[in-house]
Formats: C-alpha cells, sequence, structure tokens
C-alpha cells in the first residue's frame, strides 16, 4: 500500500483527515507525538559497560576481510 506523511498543526485538521480516510478507505496509523520521537527507550547508553562486549568474536571464524567483503561485497 502506498504511503504518504502528512503534517498538521490542530486536533481540528486530525479530526478532519480522518473523517476523509473514512470516505475513502484509507488508514491512519497511530499518529507521532513530539514525545514519541524525541523519548526513545534506549538505556545501554546512559552507563555503557564496554567489557560487555568483549570476547564477542571469540572462536569465530571472522576477520576484517570477511566483514569487509559482506558489507561492501564488489564495491570495494
Amino acid at each position: 500500500m502506498p504511503e504518504v506523511i502528512i503534517k498538521y498543526k490542530s486536533a481540528k485538521a486530525l479530526k478532519a483527515l480522518q473523517d476523509l480516510t473514512k470516505l475513502f478507505d484509507m488508514v491512519i496509523e497511530k499518529p507521532v507525538t513530539e514525545k514519541q520521537t524525541t523519548d526513545l527507550p534506549i538505556t545501554f547508553a546512559k552507563k555503557p559497560n564496554i567489557k560487555a562486549l568483549a570476547g564477542i568474536w571469540e572462536g569465530k571464524d571472522i576477520t576484517l576481510e570477511k566483514l569487509r567483503k559482506e558489507a561492501w561485497g564488489d564495491r570495494i
């Protein structure tokens, strides 16, 4: 289904858009509020523990060359 983003300034405009969606068989997904976009539920960065990543590649057959090849393919 094609998507479009519509920005509006008032609750009255949102109500009008909701009424239009019923007429044209469209769907409005949950409107994004300012709080939702700025208050992300990321907690690990508040007290990072670099040691938690120690040994992440231990015992794995991985090299920088393999990582680059997977990421970039033939573009490098």
